[in-house]
Parts: structure tokens; C-alpha cells; sequence
């Protein structure tokens, strides 16, 4: 295994996740949050340095699905079909049921956690394609 490239891949495949989710955020749920804050719902703002915590997070999940990628490709061959294979199965575990949680258990609605779950699904998918097409074994 290539651990440069792991490595490489997944800071890559961390930024695309961390860039779209940004923009999801921008574009689809900071105006849902916003509503919910006014509502009382959701806090004014995290108990945590939770922007640090989420983007460090985001790195770390990338260059995991790189991993998962570099191990998977010895037995399921390389190319782009593992790639989006392991991505996708990989998104649907990280993102499936603590979504469908959230929807069923939170007071803030379903529509917040669809978006989150859709949204991190596709980013996985595209993040940890763009890190397999990065990775190469040693020569």
C-alpha cells in the first residue's frame, strides 16, 4: 500500500467534502438552522469548537475512504467501479441511520436530516472517487 498517496488522496478527498458541504450549508440549511435557532430549537451557537472539530473530521473521513479504497482494490480490482462502490457503501453507513435517526427522533423535522443525508452521500461518493483516482501503488 501507497501510504503517500492514502494520504494525498484522502487531504483531497477531506476538502471536496469539506467544500460541498459548505455549500450545502451556503445554499440549502443555514437558512433552515437559522429558523430553528430563532425557534428555540437548535442552540445560537455549539457547546464545542464545532466548525474545527467538523472540518478536522472531514479530513479524517477522507482519508479513510482512501484507505478503504487502497484495501478494497486488491480484491475487487482497481478502477472506478471499486471507487464508487466503496465510496457509496461507505456513505450510506456513515450517513443512513444517523440521519434516519435525527428524522425520527428530533424535534427540528425530517427535512434537515434529507438534506444531510443526500448531501453527504453524494459527497462521499464524489470525494472518495477524486481520492482513488489520486492513489497509485508503489512501483
Amino acid at each position: 500500500m501507497n501510504y503517500k498517496k492514502i494520504f494525498l488522496g484522502g487531504i483531497v478527498a477531506g476538502f471536496i467534502i469539506n467544500i460541498l458541504d459548505f455549500l450545502v450549508m451556503f445554499l440549502f440549511t443555514g437558512k433552515l438552522y437559522q429558523k430553528l435557532q430563532v425557534k428555540g430549537l437548535v442552540l445560537q451557537s455549539p457547546r464545542l469548537p464545532f466548525e474545527y472539530l467538523w472540518i478536522f473530521g472531514m479530513f479524517v473521513m477522507g482519508i479513510l475512504l482512501a484507505w478503504f479504497y487502497a484495501i478494497a482494490r486488491q480484491r475487487l480490482g482497481a478502477g472506478p467501479v471499486t471507487a464508487l462502490l466503496v465510496s457509496f457503501i461507505l456513505a450510506l453507513m456513515v450517513h443512513v441511520p444517523y440521519n434516519f435517526a435525527e428524522a425520527s427522533w428530533s424535534i427540528t423535522g425530517r427535512l434537515i436530516p434529507l438534506i444531510k443525508m443526500v448531501s453527504g452521500i453524494v459527497e462521499f461518493v464524489i470525494a472518495g472517487f477524486v481520492a482513488a483516482w489520486i492513489y497509485k501503488e508503489k512501483e
